[in-house]
C-alpha cells in the first residue's frame, strides 16, 4: 500500500455492521472510508499514523468490509505530489512556507555613508587617562565571547525524521508542511529559511529560539519528541 488507495465499505460491510465487533481507534478508521479520500487522507482524518493504519486496513480488506476503488490518472498525480510521469517527477517539490526576499534586494550592497568634507573632520582628542579608561573598557566589550555551546540543527534530519512517521512521501510531504506551519515565520526567515526540500536540505538551524520553535511544532503536530540525531556533531 502506497497510500494514494481508495477505498470503500462494500455491502457485506452494511448487512453485518450490527455484529461487528472492533475498538474505537478501528471504527474511526473504518468509518473514514468514503470512497472519495484515498488511505493516507483517511488516516490523517481518523487521527491515526500511516503505519499505524496500515494492519486494519489489511483486516478490513480480509473481511471484504472495504474494497478498492480505481482512480484516474489525474486523481493519482494529485495524490502522489506529481507533475507530471517521469522519472524527473518521483522527487516532490520544496514546501514553500513563507516567500523568501527578493534575489535583488538581498545581493544590493548597502549604500557607502558620504564622505565628510577635509573641514568638517573633527581634530583629535587629546591624549588624557580618562581616555585611555574609556578606551580600556570599550576593547573589553569587544573582546572575543566564548562559542556558543548549541548545537547546529539540520534541516534534512527533521524533515527525515517527520516523514518517517508515516512511511509515505505524499503524506510525510503533507505533515512536513503542518509541523512548518507552526513554527513563526520571523524566526524561519531571520536564518533565511523560505522553503523546505523533502529530499537533502542542507539548511542548518543555528539559533535555540528557531530550534525550540521546530521541536515543539513536531511535539504538537506528530506527537512526538526530536531525536539527537537531527543535531550535527560537533
Amino acid at each position: 500500500m502506497t497510500g494514494t488507495e481508495i477505498y470503500k465499505r462494500t455491502p457485506q460491510y452494511e448487512s453485518a455492521a450490527r455484529e461487528i465487533r472492533l475498538y474505537a481507534p478501528e471504527w474511526k478508521l473504518l468509518l473514514a472510508f468514503d470512497g472519495q479520500r484515498s488511505l493516507s487522507e483517511v488516516a490523517l482524518s481518523a487521527e491515526v499514523s500511516f503505519a499505524d493504519a496500515l494492519p486494519s486496513t489489511r483486516k478490513f480488506l480480509d473481511q471484504k468490509w472495504i474494497e478498492e476503488q480505481p482512480i484516474t490518472l489525474e486523481q493519482y498525480l494529485k495524490r502522489t505530489g506529481a507533475r507530471e510521469v517521469s522519472p524527473g517527477a518521483a522527487v516532490p517539490p520544496a514546501t514553500v512556507l513563507h516567500e523568501p526576499r527578493s534575489e535583488a534586494a538581498a545581493s544590493m550592497p548597502s549604500p557607502e555613508p558620504a564622505a565628510l568634507p577635509a573641514e568638517h573632520v573633527p581634530p583629535p582628542l587629546p591624549a588624557s587617562p580618562a581616555i585611555g579608561l574609556a578606551a580600556k573598557s570599550i576593547a573589553a566589550e569587544m573582546a572575543p565571547v566564548a562559542k556558543s555551546s548549541i548545537r547546529p540543527m539540520r534541516l534534512s534530519a527533521v524533515v527525515d525524521f517527520i516523514t518517517s512517521l508515516v512511511g509515505n512521501i505524499a503524506v510525510g510531504q503533507l505533515l512536513v508542511y503542518r509541523v512548518f506551519l507552526r513554527v513563526p515565520p520571523e524566526l524561519l526567515l531571520a536564518e533565511d529559511i523560505a522553503s523546505v526540500y523533502l529530499v537533502n536540505d542542507s539548511s542548518l538551524i543555528q539559533t535555540e529560539k528557531l530550534q525550540k520553535a521546530i521541536a515543539d511544532a513536531v511535539n504538537a503536530v506528530a506527537k512526538r519528541a526530536l531525536p539527537e540525531s537531527v543535531f550535527a556533531t560537533a
